[in-house]
């Protein structure tokens, strides 16, 4: 992965790739956890603060996508943000 991203190999690029996945795996989680939540103000509010999450996420790899050819995740992290969009924006449920 560090090939293609253009990064040597070592200490460095493995402790950003666990920093990162560390960051996305609690943010999955605490998501998932919160999945058949009513639509409170506590769940809006977790809802928004991912959507920030990835967004920010998503233009940094858009960032690479433009500098280094890397598509795939701007991709994916794109249909997530569009997502959350349309659950919290254009179809969201009445809050409880």
């Amino acid at each position: 992965m560090g090939n293609y991203w253009s990064i040597n190999p070592g200490d460095n690029l493995n402790y950003m790739g666990r920093r990162y996945a560390a960051l996305t795996l609690g943010l999955v989680v605490a998501l998932w956890l919160a999945r058949n939540a009513p639509n409170t103000l506590a769940r809006r509010a977790l809802m928004i603060g991912a959507l920030v999450a990835l967004a920010l996420t998503t233009a940094i790899s858009l960032y690479g996508a433009l500098a280094l050819n890397a598509w795939p995740a701007v991709v994916v992290e794109f249909v997530l943000v569009m997502g959350f969009v349309w659950v919290l924006f254009i179809k969201p449920e009445p809050v409880v």
